[in-house]
């Protein structure tokens, strides 16, 4: 029972990343069509900021937070004003293949900013030490940012899915020239998605940071994240909730009981399987062709 219970809780805490990652992606492909292959480096440019900045004491951690996280939205609408609208007509893979330039310059301005140094960082307010649930000490930390994530990850999808805003992302998305005509700003529309595209990425990061060392391999986390989105479906905001859940969680089983070294694999194969049934993902929308 107790291996259970840290399992989910430990899953629960991974699964909220995942999922916040995930809106992250979704939200971006959603408004442009682009699947972001930056997303990675989205992550690890506030962290970086953020833990350099307490390290060096140069500033209070809520104005370090707030201030890269500014930084990750302003780099995500410099994006896409500077590339990602230039290549409007242009094939799709051409703005995948832009995202991957952006992941390359961020790694490169990185490496020169902050080096290899690891980082570490300190959030105060959080708890610490163990926690009893169901008679199972584990960390009040995990469990903390567990709740943290999952709530911020529900709330967004819910205003995504039931506002007005929500409805012109998806309505520009499927069809943007039908949205402008019936009196959606599209441009701005994209540009608020890309800006919180790129905060929910820097939240992600920061909340990994938070219990993880700050190093270049946080990057990682968002490839991990992908199998996530493709499990809920690619262009579905519920759906990438669902998936990063249900990935953290089994990750957590997977390494409680079989070790750490097989997360990836049973992740993959979760996924193929899911695909064989389902191509679109749990959530996903079939497009329909006519032949």
């Amino acid at each position: 029972m107790d291996q259970v219970i840290v399992s989910i809780i430990g899953g629960a805490s991974l699964g909220g990343t995942y999922a916040l990652i995930g809106l992250g992606l979704v939200l971006a492909f959603r408004a442009t069509a682009t699947f972001n292959f930056a997303h990675g480096q989205l992550m690890l440019l506030p962290a970086f900021i953020v833990a350099k900045w307490q390290t060096e004491r140069a500033a209070p951690l809520g104005i370090s937070i707030a201030f890269s996280l500014l930084v990750v939205a302003a780099v995500s609408i410099l994006f896409y004003l500077l590339v990602l609208q230039k290549l409007t007509g242009l094939p799709h893979f051409m703005g995948v293949i832009a995202t991957l330039g952006l992941a390359a310059v961020l790694d490169g301005a990185m490496a020169l900013q902050f080096g290899s140094t690891q980082y570490t960082i300190n959030i105060p307010f959080l708890p610490t030490g163990p926690v009893t649930v169901l008679g199972t000490r584990v960390s009040s930390t995990s469990l903390v940012l567990a709740g943290f994530t999952l709530v911020l990850a529900i709330a967004v999808a819910t205003v995504l899915r039931t506002t007005r805003f929500g409805t012109q992302v998806r309505a520009a998305g499927q069809d943007a020239v039908l949205a402008s005509q019936g009196g959606i700003n599209v441009r701005r529309l994209y540009i608020v998605s890309w800006a919180m595209a790129g905060v929910l990425a820097g939240v992600a990061g920061l909340s990994y940071g938070a219990t993880n060392v700050v190093s270049p391999s946080v990057v990682n986390l968002a490839l991990l994240a992908f199998p996530a989105i493709l499990l809920g479906g690619l262009d579905s905001i519920e759906g990438a909730v669902v998936g990063g859940i249900i990935v953290g969680i089994m990750q957590g089983f997977v390494a409680t009981y079989w070790g750490g070294e097989l997360t990836d694999v049973m992740t993959y194969l979760l996924l193929l399987a899911v695909l064989l049934v389902r191509p679109t993902g749990l959530f996903g929308t079939a497009e329909v062709t006519r032949v």
